[in-house]
């Protein structure tokens, strides 16, 4: 069975704050801001081709990361094949 891959829409709101904690971690441990950025943005792709995590908030589903206590928010559009953090 192939999977479906979505397209990832990730919102000018959702950078900054993907960037404000890498620059957090970043300023508390030398590489760790590069870890959680890492870590972040494979979780994006795997909501490329498996985007239907739990549905947290009516519409709204989510994703924790494993390492850092960070969790995605995301909405997948079926119709059009697009998630967007």
């Amino acid at each position: 069975m192939a999977l479906e891959n979505f397209k990832l829409q990730i919102l000018s709101r959702a950078k900054l704050e993907v960037d404000e904690a890498a620059y957090y971690y970043e300023n508390k441990s030398k590489g760790l801001g590069k870890l959680f950025y890492l870590e972040f943005k494979s979780y994006s792709n795997t909501l490329k081709s498996i985007p239907f995590f739990e549905e947290k908030y009516n519409i709204v589903r989510t994703l924790p990361l494993r390492k850092f206590p960070y969790i995605i928010h995301f909405t997948v559009d079926e119709d059009n094949k697009l998630v967007s953090i």
